[in-house]
């Protein structure tokens, strides 16, 4: 099987990047020997070279850095590559971007199965043209794959009401959460940061418009919170794919306020060192799928505030712990209360987000992609997340 969409992993930034460098790996664990083998076709340029990740082969192909390109291009080569070099019989494709050759993948003769990560048509930095390419791919990716997975349940209803010729071929598997232990020089780490564990804001993400740091930032200053005597900080923990007046915009921000820090890219242990040790966590988003990233800020159990987007909300925390997407005020406010009372309680459910059980189900879509051939080991129990 080959895994085309992404850039590449491990410790590649984005959504995508981290859904598969946690799932691919589980996904082989339940595998019998010999049985299925999996190479993701990477991006040159985030993957330097051929390597093996935790039995996931990878190997970089070339794609252009130009941010409009860079998908399409890649998708498109990568495809020719899967099937006249690496002779694959299954395409796993994400996202929705590279969804628009699924028409292709089947032309060449693949069984196809797509992951949609979540309507990036409404993402802020996409043009009119970008944005009808975009729904185009989707549509393609829907209708041409044999399997679709949803990361989040609005998605999978959406789709379903959408295209009801495909529902039955529609299926929700959430995404999961790290359970990799932490870096341990937590202090050392914070020095170098200027940041003191417990009296920090933080929010990870890559620096564009839909992550809405700069909504973050504005609301940050606006509170209390660097008024206080220590004050408060803000570590806004990514970077961005490609230069942008975005970016730049927030690279200013920083400039000008001594409690704003920009941590930029960091390994994975370290975000979850990072998340940990924080006081509290931000997603401000105006768009996500399903976020990894605040799925292991509730794992880490620190108090979390999310914009009320289907797909934050999907999470099931209480009310309280959600703002009105784009509502500086509101933000403003929730920063100004007890930020302890946004720690979830004892009756919030995270087991439902867990890889290997994503990883199972996933597999057995991989199955029925395949025409029901069976690549499991034996006594492994499928579950299902459609509800």
């Amino acid at each position: 099987m080959a895994v085309i969409g992404l850039r590449g992993i491990p410790d590649v930034m984005g959504g995508i990047e981290t859904h598969c460098a946690q799932l691919l790996p589980h996904l082989l664990k339940n595998v019998a020997p010999e049985e299925l083998e999996i190479t993701l076709l990477a991006r040159q340029g985030y993957v330097a070279a051929q390597s093996d990740v935790n039995g996931i082969r990878q190997i970089p192909i070339w794609a252009p850095r130009h941010a409009a390109l860079e998908t399409i291009v890649h998708t498109f080569i990568a495809l020719f590559y899967a099937r006249f070099v690496l002779r694959a019989e299954l395409v796993n494709l994400h996202a929705i971007g590279p969804g628009i050759l699924a028409p292709l993948a089947r032309l060449l003769g693949f069984r196809l199965l797509f992951t949609h990560h979540g309507a990036d048509y409404r993402r802020q930095k996409w043009g009119p043209f970008s944005r009808f390419m975009l729904r185009r791919g989707e549509s393609m990716a829907v209708r041409f794959s044999h399997r679709i997975i949803t990361v989040s349940p609005s998605t999978a209803k959406r789709l379903k009401a959408r295209f009801p010729s495909c529902a039955d071929r529609i299926v929700h598997i959430p995404n999961g959460f790290s359970r990799e232990q932490p870096v341990q020089a937590v202090a050392d780490l914070l020095a170098s940061h200027d940041l003191t564990a417990g009296r920090y804001v933080i929010s990870v993400g890559r620096l564009v418009p839909e992550k809405a740091q700069d909504l973050l930032i504005e609301a940050f200053q606006a509170s209390d919170l660097p008024m206080k005597d220590p004050p408060w900080k803000l570590a806004l923990v990514g970077d961005a794919d490609h230069a942008s007046e975005y970016a730049q915009s927030l690279n200013n921000s920083a400039a000008g306020d001594d409690n704003i820090i920009l941590v930029g890219q960091v390994p994975r242990k370290t975000v979850l060192a990072l998340n940990a040790a924080s006081g509290l966590f931000v997603l401000p988003s105006y768009h996500e799928g399903l976020s990894i990233a605040a799925l292991e800020a509730l794992h880490a159990g620190v108090p979390v505030l999310l914009s009320d987007i289907d797909a934050n909300l999907n999470i099931g925390l209480p009310k309280a712990n959600y703002f009105s997407t784009g509502s500086v005020a509101e933000l403003t406010e929730k920063l100004d209360t007890d930020l302890a009372s946004f720690a979830h309680g004892p009756d919030f459910d995270l087991s439902r987000f867990d890889w290997h059980k994503s990883a199972i189900t996933t597999l057995e879509q991989i199955e029925q992609t395949n025409g029901g051939v069976s690549f499991r080991r034996a006594a492994v129990n499928v579950l299902s997340y459609d509800a």
